[in-house]
């Protein structure tokens, strides 16, 4: 069976794989177990069917793979037992799930099922491999209608997940010297009759007492969300179901927290807060949800680096990158508690600030935020000047965190022409862009709290950054700018598309605009279904790659903002309809987290290891309405929780239409 997953937020549940697989919470599996056989065997899946991310049907059956073939012409080919699963995922609650097994035999027969449940508390960077000295002891402790498994670690919280069944099983039996647990019924059913068993996996509960209503109350729970995107207004357009999917994945993918809702990156691997991806995120849905972005500015500003720690890449006045809470993080084994190795989540912040009292007119949150604003601005600047006699922001690599500290954070992802990695320390262009934007939106900002000298020092800060880009970074053999620059002043030749995150930012000169945009759309970055990271024509190109030939969908929706800013329209029509093409093509029509850059002469193709769903790639299409329809604020900013006043357009009556390419 294919790899599954269900999210709610924080928890999630990996289905079909026996390695990654389980139930997961805040960085801890839960279950690392949850099989169930009928008579000893493994039925075969006829289909899985979701409709939300939290949600799946599931319908299995007795049907052997050999029913076709020759030397076994007198196997049965019709199914005597199917066994139907709905299973949900609740936030903080934990797994319910459904079962109907039902006896299509046309005689009264006997059937055993058997659940088997098994749990490991293990860090969700063991599951992915990360080797560690920890000896766990987990206890297990039945009674007749459930089972407990406990962990308690040294200098971390008890860890408990309680499973429990309804009706009453014949039976609970714990592995002897183990802790997996197998729950089992034994049970007559009558010609065409069903048995319906419901299962619950509950966190943090000691000898659950499941009822026949748990999976209801769980359904329930999983429906109660901190932010919702409405889409009925889309529901005649040809996008209108990519539009729908990718709400529904968002909204799956943000958690309440003290300081408001944010989005979680994406599963299965990254559900927990990274501050870039959270900011672009609230970026791309603030005309729609200005709530999620009120949350994500408040819960990283509570975060905001305090101190000097070279473990985690802390600095006074840095936002953070990755924020965990599993076992390995509280242990401090690792660097996320939080980790602050990144270079824009801190201009971005600013960014996501401005413009979010630029939309709702909240002068109130600027109030508020304005001494994290300093510190920002003070981190932005200290940096700059410690690496010497340019106005760039460089990024040095670390032994015990990542290599690069842009978006592109693979450790080849910064290559030049012919295919040599770049090695730090770094500029990254798109960063410069992020923060001249940013020191430009912060000038206002200070002025807007009465803060002339402050506003005019940062302005001078920002212009310095814009004045040396233009012809540090210019390629003039390709007429665009280059992806980098060294700690020794050399320029990155590759071509690649956070050359268009300089649009959105601001900092192209208008004189260079026609050839950026020239180049973002020749045949060696564009694919066809989407500006790929880097052009096929560099040495070290893959289509099937991280970042370095591959399409990522929020990657296009900053390039389009981008184009439409310096107001190339057909540019910009043709960046979002290519990338939303492709994931109306994806059989799900979900937005992945990156797909593959081969060119549209083929349908697009998956990218094997994507997040799915994943945050700013259910974002994308909200993002690129805004470019689209060039979506601006009101004059005095949109009233704050109504839906009618957010956003002044409807796309039916508007938008492309899909061209009908192959696939």
């Amino acid at each position: 069976m294919t790899e599954e997953i269900l999210v709610d937020g924080e928890t999630f549940f990996v289905a079909g794989s026996a390695e990654t697989g389980g139930l997961f919470h805040r960085d801890t599996r839960t279950l690392s177990t949850l099989s169930i056989a009928v008579d000893g065997q493994q039925l075969t899946r006829i289909k899985s069917h979701s409709d939300w991310p939290w949600h799946r049907q599931l319908t299995l059956a007795d049907l052997t793979t050999t029913v076709n073939r020759i030397e076994e012409s007198a196997a049965q080919k019709h199914t005597n037992v199917v066994l139907q699963r709905q299973q949900v995922v609740a936030e903080g609650f934990g797994l319910a799930e459904r079962l109907r097994l039902t006896n299509h035999a046309p005689r009264q027969r006997r059937l055993a099922l058997s659940i088997t449940v098994d749990a490991d508390f293990s860090d969700v960077f063991e599951v992915r491999d990360l080797e560690t000295d920890l000896d766990r002891t987990v206890e297990s402790t039945p009674t007749e209608e459930s089972v407990t498994f406990r962990y308690d670690p040294a200098r971390t919280e008890t860890k408990t997940v309680g499973v429990g069944v309804d009706p009453r099983p014949d039976g609970i039996e714990s592995e002897q010297g183990g802790t997996a647990t197998t729950i089992r019924y034994d049970r007559v059913l009558d010609a065409q009759s069903t048995q319906t068993i419901t299962l619950a996996a509950l966190l943090d509960t000691v000898a659950p007492a499941v009822s026949s209503r748990s999976f209801r109350v769980a359904r329930e729970r999983a429906r109660e969300r901190p932010v919702s995107l409405g889409t009925d207004h889309l529901a005649e357009s040809a996008y209108g179901p990519l539009f729908t999917q990718a709400a529904r994945d968002l909204t799956a993918l943000v958690t309440p927290t003290d300081h408001g809702p944010v989005a979680l990156a994406g599963v299965p691997w990254f559900a927990t807060v990274f501050g870039r991806d959270a900011i672009i995120t609230a970026y791309q849905t603030l005309h729609l949800v200005p709530e999620l972005a009120v949350g994500t500015l408040r819960y990283l500003a509570a975060h905001q680096g305090t101190t000097t720690d070279a473990y985690r890449e802390e600095r006074p006045g840095k936002i953070l990158h990755e924020h965990r809470s599993g076992e390995l993080a509280r242990r401090g084994e690792i660097p996320h508690y939080p980790y602050y190795g990144t270079v824009d989540a801190t201009p971005l912040w600013l960014v996501l600030l401005d413009e979010t009292i630029t939309w709702t007119g909240e002068t109130t949150l600027l109030a508020e935020l304005w001494p994290h604003v300093e510190r920002a601005v003070e981190w932005i600047t200290t940096a700059i000047d410690r690496t010497g006699d340019d106005p760039f922001l460089y990024y040095e690599g670390s032994d015990d965190g990542l290599t690069h500290k842009a978006w592109r954070d693979t450790a080849d992802s910064i290559q030049f022409a012919d295919g040599t990695v770049a090695e730090p320390p770094l500029a990254s262009v798109e960063v410069q862009g992020y923060v001249y934007d940013a020191l430009l939106r912060a000038s206002d900002l200070a002025r807007r709290r009465d803060r002339a000298e402050t506003a005019d020092r940062w302005r001078a800060r920002a212009r310095e950054i814009r004045d040396a880009f233009a012809d540090t970074f210019w390629l003039s053999d390709r007429s665009y700018f280059g992806a980098a620059l060294t700690g020794d002043g050399r320029v990155v030749d590759s071509v690649t598309s956070n050359v268009g995150h300089c649009l959105w930012s601001g900092i192209v000169p208008e004189a260079r605009a026609d050839a950026v945009v020239e180049r973002l759309l020749d045949d060696g970055l564009n694919s066809g279904w989407g500006v790929r990271t880097m052009s096929r024509r560099a040495a070290g190109y893959s289509p099937v790659s991280y970042h370095v030939g591959s399409v990522w969908p929020h990657d296009n929706a900053l390039v389009a903002l981008g184009t439409n800013a310096y107001g190339y329209r057909e540019a910009t029509e043709q960046i979002a309809t290519d990338v939303l093409d492709a994931c109306l093509a994806m059989d799900d029509r979900r937005v992945p987290e990156l797909y593959c850059g081969f060119d549209d002469s083929h349908p697009p193709q998956r990218y094997p290891a994507a997040c799915e769903p994943q945050a700013w790639g259910a974002g994308t299409p909200f993002a690129m309405t805004r470019a689209l329809f060039d979506l601006q604020p009101g004059e005095d900013g949109p009233v704050p929780g109504t839906d009618t006043d957010r956003v002044d357009f409807d796309p039916v009556d508007h938008w492309p239409v899909p061209d009908g390419r192959e696939g």
